[in-house]
């Protein structure tokens, strides 16, 4: 009901109500008061007219009655006379014919006398003695008349009330509403265009003064959205500032770092002596804490910016709590304390969910209860629930160490911050660890709280959720891959760096592989490099004097087609998000964050080597383009049965490499293969045989080695009619590719998903 509409029924009604009130009590003033005279007059004139006949009623003077009465009819309104004596009989009556017959019921009001007639009675008397009595009757018609009338008026004169309060109330409300409303459009309109809006009303009244007091606070809004704006591109340019802070001395603290741990590593495989190993295992530790320090600080830069998220994967979770515990145990046995692990039985084996993190917050409670223990132990108890397919993992990590006094427990868990602040603090640490837990626990929708009595020791609560996993199927599948040996040994590699520390490690660490790479200290030597000899793959430093290494790379890539599929791995310490990004878009084929380990290494340059032999052996030979065919020709009428993503491929691929690369790795070929599928579908719209020949054939050989089979089998069938010569045919086929590429990359983004292990 809108505004209007309840002001004028509002107004309306109440006005109607006392109008009636007011109807109703003015004509049951008027009756009472006609009543009243006409009670009096009639009880006047019988009391007047009983004593004017008494002496003719006791002498039974007839004639003198008779003109007694006839004189008393004139007097207005006296419908008829009765006398009677006292034995009741009827001595002279007079009046209206057909009233004279009429029977008396005595009325005592005017709402007693139904007939129009208002009868009356009075006795004559002398004394105590009573001779007869008199009737009269009174014509009601002139005042019920009278009151018909005023009722008439009454009604009339409160129904125009009504009517003008209606219209009165129709323009008020319509006056109310309209300003209103143009008050409301206002509001609306500085909800979507934000506030600075005017309300133009004019008006001097309290609608005036609203409208005033709107377009105020709309201006001030207004002033106060461009000083927010103001402030918020100040806060942007100085958050941005920072990341670029953070990249820049994450650069130039992970270099010499990679350059000190790897050195360390080399070194601790070296014959020594047993005061010289422990100073080398000491400076190893120190560099791992100055390195977790600024993870903790990288990782805490993303969390303000949003950029944190989490990687999930199928993982083993006892294995993972069991590793995250053996990680503490030399450290707890030299300390002299305890540190056990107690695992419920309903806790799965597999989980789907971020392992890295999880095991991040595993260490960062277990290191701190170890690192504030020095009598007694730490207990880790871990158990699970079930909810509609999904797991809550619940964990307590307790100890009997030094305790927090409760003051500093509502702090506990803010950034920066150590219960221990003074210059003689006993422990070391960023102050970050608890910072970090909490938000990460938020990011896998659990929470974490603490119990703490100085002196004594705390225990630390935490909940995560992750979701199932059929990972004992994937592993058992895994184990019956047949074992596949990558020789590195005859690979022709280019190592760009400008640390010479870094060099060493790096050429160390191919060393063991059986590698000997050549050495280039900049971008510029890397151009050069290039051009004098055959690398069956690059590994490139980002920041470097004279040249970067993404520059170097854009160079190397435009040199000819022979340098377009060589290999090029970023070695960076740049770990902000979007870096991995920006590599690839300068055309590098994959990254590899400082500081790395053999393990990593190796891998990686397994995975692109395996992978670049892989396609340069499909793709020599006139022989095996013949196989290809005959493959592609048994397959012709059975694209829709083979699948999207075959899961032996996949795992393959993580037996020969390792499941880490695997994603970045899906990501890549992805990205490559949807500019592969554009440039494909342009040489079918151009009518270009040879390159809808060649793009097919790249497509084909590079979908294969993830997976993507009948993606695969698609490509590979075009490539074969164009050898053909079916042009019309290998068009027709083309036009289906678009819609098999996005299934195939669907699934495979699918299976990305669910991670791997």
């Amino acid at each position: 009901m809108s505004l209007r509409l309840k002001t004028i029924l509002g107004i309306a009604g109440i006005e109607i109500v006392m109008l009636m009130t007011l109807v109703l009590s003015s004509v049951k003033f008027l009756s009472d008061s006609n009543e009243q005279q006409l009670l009096q007059r009639a009880d006047t004139m019988l009391s007047m007219f009983a004593g004017a006949t008494k002496e003719a009623v006791i002498s039974s003077d007839l004639e003198t009655l008779n003109v007694l009465v006839k004189d008393i009819l004139e007097v207005k309104d006296l419908c008829y006379v009765r006398i009677y004596n006292a034995q009741g009989r009827l001595l002279v009556e007079g009046g209206e014919e057909n009233l004279l017959g009429h029977f008396a019921a005595m009325d005592t009001g005017l709402s007693s006398s139904k007939d129009g007639v208002f009868d009356r009675a009075t006795s004559i008397t002398t004394g105590a003695m009573r001779h007869g009595h008199i009737e009269m009757g009174f014509a009601t018609k002139g005042i019920n008349g009278m009151l018909s009338n005023a009722k008439r008026w009454i009604l009339s004169i409160a129904t125009i009330e009504v009517a003008l309060v209606t219209l009165f109330s129709l323009i008020l409300g319509s006056y109310l509403t309209r300003n209103l409303y143009k008050i409301k459009q206002a509001a609306l309109l500085m909800t979507q265009e934000g506030p600075g809006v005017q309300v133009a009303i004019a008006e001097g009244d309290e609608i005036g003064d609203l409208a005033k007091a709107f377009n105020s606070m709309s201006q001030k809004l207004a002033d106060k959205q461009k000083e927010l704006e103001i402030a918020r591109k100040q806060a942007e340019t100085a958050s941005e500032a920072k990341s670029r802070f953070l990249a820049s001395m994450s650069h130039e603290i992970r270099t010499p770092m990679n350059g000190v741990l790897g050195l360390l590593g080399i070194l601790e495989q070296t014959p020594l002596q047993n005061d010289q190993k422990e100073l080398v295992h000491t400076a190893s530790d120190s560099g791992q804490l100055l390195l977790s320090i600024i993870n903790d600080i990288l990782d805490f830069s993303k969390m303000e910016t949003s950029t944190l998220l989490l990687e999930p994967v199928a993982f083993n979770l006892t294995e993972s709590l069991h590793q995250s515990m053996d990680f503490f145990k030399p450290q707890a046995h030299k300390k002299g304390i305890y540190l056990e692990l107690s695992v419920s039985p309903n806790v799965p084996d597999f989980v789907y969910g971020d392992v890295y993190r999880f095991k991040q917050v595993l260490l960062n409670l277990i290191g701190n209860a170890v690192k504030f223990t020095e009598h007694g132990g730490v207990d880790v108890q871990v158990y699970s629930e079930r909810h509609e397919g999904r797991i809550e993992l619940k964990c307590s990590v307790k100890d009997s160490g030094i305790g927090i006094p409760d003051k500093h427990l509502p702090h506990l868990f803010d950034e920066f911050t150590m219960v221990d602040q003074t210059f003689a603090r006993h422990y070391e640490g960023s102050g970050l660890g608890l910072a970090i837990t909490q938000r990460l626990l938020h990011l896998m929708e659990g929470k974490i709280e603490v119990q703490s009595v100085e002196g004594i020791g705390s225990e630390f609560r935490f909940n995560a959720w992750f979701d199932q996993s059929n990972q004992n199927e994937v592993e058992q599948h895994y184990h019956q891959q047949p074992e596949v040996d990558t020789d590195l040994s005859n690979a022709h590699l280019l190592v760009v760096e400008d640390n010479s520390a870094n060099q060493m490690v790096i050429k160390n660490t191919l060393q063991y592989a059986g590698i000997t790479p050549d050495i280039a200290n900049n971008g510029r030597e890397a151009i050069e490099a290039v051009k004098q000899a055959h690398y069956d793959l690059i590994l490139m430093d980002i920041s470097m004097p004279e040249m970067d290494g993404m520059t170097a790379t854009k160079h190397i890539r435009a040199l000819s087609e022979e340098y377009s599929n060589i290999p090029i791995i970023a070695l960076t310490a740049h770990a902000l998000s979007g870096d991995r990004e920006r590599f690839i878009e300068s055309g590098m084929s994959d990254h590899l964050p400082k500081p790395f380990n053999r393990s990593t290494l190796l891998s990686c340059l397994s995975l692109h080597l395996s992978k670049k032999m892989s396609e340069g052996n499909m793709e020599n030979g006139s022989q095996e383009r013949k196989q290809d065919i005959e493959q592609i020709t048994a397959f012709e009428h059975e694209d829709d049965n083979i699948a999207l993503v075959d899961e032996s491929v996949i795992q393959q691929i993580i037996y020969d490499t390792d499941a880490s690369v695997l994603p970045e790795l899906i990501e890549f070929y992805l990205q490559e293969s949807k500019e592969r599928v554009a440039n494909l579908m342009d040489a079918a719209n151009s009518k270009d045989r040879e390159a809808l020949e060649f793009e097919s054939h790249t497509l084909g050989s590079s979908s294969v080695t993830l997976g993507n089979l009948r993606l695969s089998k698609h490509a590979r069938k075009i490539e074969m009619l164009c050898v053909q010569n079916k042009m019309e045919e290998a068009l027709e086929c083309a036009t289906a590719l678009p819609e098999v590429a996005e299934l195939s990359f669907a699934a495979l983004r699918e299976r990305n998903s669910r991670g791997f292990e």
